[in-house]
């Protein structure tokens, strides 16, 4: 009788012991795996690629201002090329699990050229370009879905100096302009360092040399642009 009563108050003294181990470990392993690490970080990125013209800024425009005589002939763009280099800045924690995290795109460097076509420009045509320099920021959200792949969406503001040099009625000319207020729509994918960069660059640039009593011609200058880089 001693016997079975010290067997009974084994049992009794080791089942909660044994349950509550393998409680806490059932829990830990559904804990880890339901963690997912946070792979959305601050860093910084260069991108490279052809830009595409889209619109009159591919086909060319005729534009006269009130104050002309004559119009002044803005030549078709073909593809250029561009770069960027810039700072992704997250703010704040990532939330969904690490799946989410919003901040800033800082492009505090970006660089474009289209070149110039037109049957009439007298001289080699490479000569001729429409160029670029300028910052863009803008929201950024980036979105981890699995692993190390990463995809960011933002939208920018792009402030820019343009300076075109052509042929108009048969004379070489300089101009220079800006557009404080062009926008874009991007899209990057990454996965580790290499990134993927889809962009829509669209608006118009002012030409009249920063000069106000000038005339002033509004030229769309939208593009489309895929590019390639790292994020580091």
């Amino acid at each position: 009788m001693k016997k079975l009563s010290l067997l009974l108050f084994l049992i009794i003294l080791i089942l909660p012991f044994q349950s509550f181990t393998q409680d806490t470990i059932t829990q830990a392993t559904v804990s880890h795996k339901k963690y997912n690490p946070n792979r959305i970080n601050s860093g910084f990125y260069i991108k490279l690629g052809p830009t595409f013209p889209i619109g009159t800024y591919s086909t060319g425009v005729k534009l006269q201002a009130q104050s002309e005589q004559y119009p002044s002939i803005y030549y078709p763009a073909t593809m250029g090329g561009a770069m960027d280099m810039g700072f992704l800045i997250y703010i704040g924690p990532a939330f969904a699990n690490n799946h989410l995290r919003a901040g800033i795109d800082a492009t505090f460097l970006s660089f474009w050229f289209n070149s110039i076509k037109s049957d009439t420009i007298s001289g080699p045509k490479t000569k001729y370009w429409y160029y670029y320099l300028g910052q863009k920021f803008g929201p950024v959200i980036s979105i981890c879905p699995v692993d190390r792949l990463v995809i960011d969406l933002s939208w920018k503001l792009n402030a820019y100096v343009a300076y075109v040099h052509h042929e108009i009625r048969n004379e070489i000319t300089d101009e220079w302009g800006d557009n404080l207020t062009q926008n874009e729509i991007s899209m990057n994918i990454r996965y580790s360092i290499m990134l993927f960069s889809f962009q829509y660059n669209y608006g118009k640039v002012t030409y009249n040399d920063f000069d106000s009593s000038k005339p002033k011609h509004f030229v769309d200058n939208s593009t489309y642009r895929i590019m390639i880089g790292f994020k580091f």
